[in-house]
């Protein structure tokens, strides 16, 4: 079996949430996102898509970090949002999934989608090394956030249980 090798030390979940806070909060809402070994890549543009994606960003691991730790400083002083499936959390879902998988992210595109519900197209390398592209629509991407939601509500409930046995 071939093993994978990440290009990024950063987990998806994490780096694609990143990315998806600094577009949302550039208004971008068209996107196409390149993994490549500087980075992420990304074209984007501000209306619904498909559309033109005038918007060129590159995002280094550096970058992710920065963008990490300025979301950690700002969590808890904006408010609450009134959408549940948002960009950031679609691509922290989609994120979660290829890090689950151990799969490697080649691209993210939701420019094919037409239509109000959200479509994206997930380009990725199984751990196997073969090459899939999953086309999700707006039911199985609802569901993937609601299954990151639970995960990490899960998670977050088990980190504020009270240890016994001291």
């Amino acid at each position: 079996m071939r093993r994978l090798k990440r290009l990024h030390p950063i987990n998806y979940s994490t780096a694609l949430r990143c990315i998806g806070q600094d577009l949302e909060g550039r208004g971008l809402r068209t996107l196409d996102i390149i993994s490549d070994s500087s980075g992420y890549i990304v074209l984007a543009g501000y209306q619904p898509p498909p559309a033109p994606m005038p918007v060129s960003l590159q995002y280094t691991p550096a970058d992710i970090l920065e963008l990490d730790r300025a979301g950690h400083e700002q969590r808890g002083t904006s408010s609450a949002r009134k959408e549940f499936v948002s960009l950031v959390q679609i691509l922290r879902a989609i994120g979660g999934y290829l890090d689950k998988n151990q799969a490697r992210l080649i691209r993210i595109s939701n420019n094919e989608a037409s239509g109000s519900s959200p479509s994206f197209s997930v380009e990725y390398e199984t751990k196997e090394g073969e090459r899939v592209v999953d086309d999700r629509d707006g039911t199985a991407i609802y569901d993937m956030c609601v299954s990151m939601y639970k995960q990490r509500r899960k998670v977050d409930h088990s980190a504020k249980l009270p240890s016994h046995g001291r």
